[in-house]
C-alpha cells in the first residue's frame, strides 16, 4: 500500500508532546475514564455537598468492543449515543485450554446510550439501550459498519422545530465471512426524544421507502449543513435550511443533498445532486468531514482510493458557491504535516478550526494504528490551512493493546475506525475528573471530546473510554 501526501515532509515521529511547544495556543490532555486514578479517592473531602466525589459506581463501556460504528449526540453534547459497528469477541474453542481462543468479528445494529453521572444515580456511562420488557423499540436498522449519520433539526411543515433526527445513512453488512457482504442505500431516522427508529419516506413517491439516490454506499462521509434558503423565484432572502450533506467515491462533480420534512404520514426525504465547482477531493472512501463557520461549509481530510493509495490533503466546500477548495496546508513554524491516512476522526473545534485524531496509515509491518492530535486552522478566503501538532503519535509497534504512555503521558492505543464527539462535560461526568497537566480552575473553559471504539488494525478492538480536554488561550 502506497501513500499519497501533498508535502513530502510528512511523518510519524516516535516521540510524544502532550503539550505542544511549537504553539501555546493550546493545552490538552487525555484522562482514561476507566482508571481510578482519574477521580478522587472516597476519604478525599468536597468542598460543598452538591459536588460529586470519588464515582461509587463503575463507569459503563459498550460491549463488544467494536470500530466502524457510529456515535453522535443531540448537537448541544448532553446526550450521546452509539449504534453498530464491527464487534470483537474472544471465542474460547477449547474450554481446558485458554490459550485456544479465535477472534470473531461481526456486525451489530444495538444503540448503547450514554447516561450522566449525578448523585442519586444507580448506573452511569455506556447502557444498552431498550424498553421495559427488553426489547428494542421500533424498527431497527439492519447490522453495518463503514456507514455514516448526521443529526438535524426537525423541521415540520408547520415551519416549528420539533425533536433533533439522526439520519443514518447506508453502510456495509459483512454477512457470513466471505461471501463480501452486501452494501446497504437505506435511510433511516432515530427520534433522539422518543429513540424511536423509524424509515425515511421517498418525498417523490409516498409509497416508498426512501434509498440513496447513486445507489448503495460505504465508507462515505454525511454531516449537517445550513444552507441559503433558495425561493421560487431563484433568490434568497437570508433564511436557512437544514441539509444533510453526503460525500462518497463517486462524488467527483457533486455532493448528494438530503432535505427531509415531516408530516403526518412520517418524514419525507428529498435528494438533489448539488453540482459542485473548483479543485474537489478525487474518489475517496475512509475520510472523514466535519463543519465551520456555523455549519455554512464543510471540512473534508484524509482517506484512501480504490487501489489503496492513502492522503492527508484536506478541502473545504464553501455552500454559497458550491465551490470546492484544496486547501495550501503548512505545519506551524514549518513543521511536518499528519501523514495520510484512513479512518481518522474529525470534528469541530472554533469557527475556524478543526481537531483530528487517529486514523491508519501504511507501515513496514502493515497498517499502523495512530494515536496523534491536530488542529487544522482553515483560512476558508485564503485557501490555505496551517496543522499544529498537538500530540504526537507514539510508536507502538510493541503495543500489547494496553494504554500508552510515555514520561508520565497519557495517551490512547492508536487506531482507526473510532468516534470521537464533542461533549458537555457539565451534563455528563462527574465534577472531581482529576486533571494532571493543567488547573481544575480552568475547566469551565475547555472543551471536552470523548473517545469511543476503533481498532488498531487485525491486532485489536478498543472499548476503552478516554476524554480529551483541550484548552484554548484566547
Amino acid at each position: 500500500m502506497t501513500i499519497t501526501s501533498s508535502l513530502s515532509s510528512s511523518r510519524i515521529s516516535s516521540s510524544s508532546l502532550a503539550m505542544t511547544k511549537r504553539r501555546k495556543k493550546y493545552s490538552v490532555e487525555w484522562i482514561d475514564l476507566l482508571s481510578s486514578e482519574s477521580y478522587p479517592s472516597s476519604s478525599s473531602s468536597s468542598s460543598s455537598e452538591e459536588e460529586l466525589k470519588s464515582p461509587t459506581l463503575l463507569l459503563g463501556k459498550i460491549e463488544l468492543p467494536r470500530s466502524g460504528g457510529v456515535t453522535f449526540n443531540n448537537n448541544v453534547g448532553d446526550r450521546l449515543f452509539a449504534f453498530g459497528g464491527y464487534a470483537e469477541e474472544a471465542i474460547i474453542a477449547d474450554k481446558d485450554d485458554a490459550s485456544s481462543s479465535i477472534i470473531d468479528r461481526h456486525a451489530v445494529n444495538d444503540m448503547w446510550h450514554f447516561l450522566p453521572y449525578t448523585n442519586n444515580v444507580s448506573s452511569w456511562g455506556w447502557t444498552l439501550r431498550h424498553d421495559d420488557n427488553n426489547n428494542i423499540k421500533g424498527y431497527v436498522p439492519p447490522s453495518r459498519l463503514a456507514t455514516a449519520i448526521a443529526v438535524v433539526p426537525n423541521n415540520n411543515d408547520c415551519g416549528t422545530r420539533g425533536s433533533p433526527q439522526a439520519v443514518l445513512l447506508g453502510g456495509w453488512d459483512p454477512q457470513t465471512p466471505g461471501t463480501g457482504g452486501i452494501i446497504l442505500d437505506d435511510v433511516t431516522m432515530l427520534d433522539i426524544d422518543t429513540l424511536v427508529w423509524s424509515r425515511c419516506i421517498d418525498a417523490m413517491d409516498s409509497e416508498s421507502y426512501a434509498s440513496l439516490p447513486d445507489g448503495p454506499t460505504s465508507r462515505h462521509v454525511a454531516v449537517h449543513l445550513s444552507i441559503s434558503k433558495q425561493r421560487d423565484d431563484d433568490k434568497h432572502d437570508g433564511a436557512r435550511e437544514d441539509i444533510i450533506c453526503l460525500h462518497n467515491h463517486r462524488c467527483d462533480d457533486h455532493i448528494l443533498q438530503l432535505s427531509m420534512t415531516t408530516a403526518k404520514e412520517g418524514t419525507r426525504v428529498r435528494w438533489d445532486r448539488q453540482a459542485t465547482t473548483g479543485e474537489a477531493p478525487s474518489s475517496r472512501g475512509l475520510h472523514c468531514a466535519t463543519t465551520i463557520h456555523q455549519s455554512t461549509a464543510m471540512v473534508l481530510f484524509g482517506g484512501a482510493a480504490k487501489d489503496g493509495n492513502m492522503s492527508n490533503e484536506a478541502f473545504v466546500l464553501d455552500t454559497e458557491t458550491w465551490k470546492w477548495t484544496k486547501l495550501d496546508c503548512i505545519g506551524d513554524d514549518n513543521t511536518a504535516l499528519p501523514a495520510p491516512r484512513a479512518g481518522a476522526c474529525l470534528c469541530s473545534l472554533d469557527e475556524n478550526s478543526v481537531l483530528l485524531f487517529g486514523g491508519a496509515t501504511p507501515g513496514e509491518k502493515g497498517l499502523v494504528g495512530l494515536n496523534d492530535v491536530w488542529v487544522l486552522h482553515v483560512n476558508k478566503d485564503s485557501g490555505r490551512g496551517t496543522w499544529d501538532c498537538l500530540i504526537e503519535h507514539q510508536n507502538d509497534d510493541d503495543d500489547d493493546g494496553g494504554i500508552k504512555i510515555d514520561d508520565g503521558i497519557l495517551r490512547p492505543p492508536g487506531r482507526n475506525a473510532a468516534s470521537l464527539n464533542e461533549i458537555d462535560r457539565e451534563r455528563l461526568l462527574p465534577k472531581d475528573i482529576i486533571w494532571k497537566r493543567s488547573g481544575s480552575s480552568l475547566v469551565d473553559k475547555c472543551k471536552y471530546f470523548l473517545l469511543n471504539g476503533g481498532w488498531y488494525p487485525f491486532r485489536k478492538t478498543y472499548n476503552y473510554i478516554f476524554l480529551l480536554r483541550i484548552l484554548t488561550d484566547e
